[in-house]
């Protein structure tokens, strides 16, 4: 392109184009709210709005699952378990700094315990629960994200064109 070829920055634009709306769908827009009234799952192209009262039942492991109104909502962008480091040695460079005989055994017990996304997730419709929000049939509102959905078909429509010139 600096030599003056465009004609080749024209072919890979539109296929960039389409490798940003998937980078942006999948890994950018996808998150998990919580409020004083429920659940917002945000995913590629739909959004859900689920009240606390609506919630039946709350899964958290490698993301969020959400059973409200008979169905189940996944969550793409909940927070993941903590891994091992997420859980204490706080102490790092005390530990590096001592001979490898004078390190004790009970360091990492005395360490206090950290409170990662998933343990607010749960605890926020526990305490939502504990508040009085009855398991009631309250509306799950979901739509979907026209502007994701006109942009992805525009990107795509894109690279289709440009194939066929």
């Amino acid at each position: 392109m600096a030599a003056g070829d465009l004609d080749s920055a024209a072919r890979a634009a539109p296929w960039l184009a389409l490798l940003s709306w998937v980078a942006y769908v999948s890994q950018w827009r996808p998150c998990l709210r919580v409020d004083s009234s429920g659940f917002e799952v945000v995913n590629g192209w739909s959004d859900h709005r689920i009240p606390f009262g609506a919630a039946t039942d709350i899964e958290v492991r490698f993301t969020a699952l959400i059973w409200a109104a008979g169905k189940k909502y996944v969550s793409w962008g909940a927070p993941t378990p903590p891994s091992a480091f997420g859980s204490g040695f706080q102490h790092q460079v005390d530990l590096k700094s001592r001979p490898f005989a004078a390190l004790p055994s009970n360091e990492r017990i005395s360490q206090p315990e950290t409170k990662t996304g998933c343990d607010a997730i749960v605890a926020a419709w526990q305490e939502a629960r504990a508040a009085g929000f009855s398991s009631t049939h309250e509306a799950v509102v979901s739509r979907w994200n026209a502007p994701v959905i006109i942009v992805g078909l525009l990107a795509a429509g894109s690279v289709i064109a440009g194939a066929l010139v």
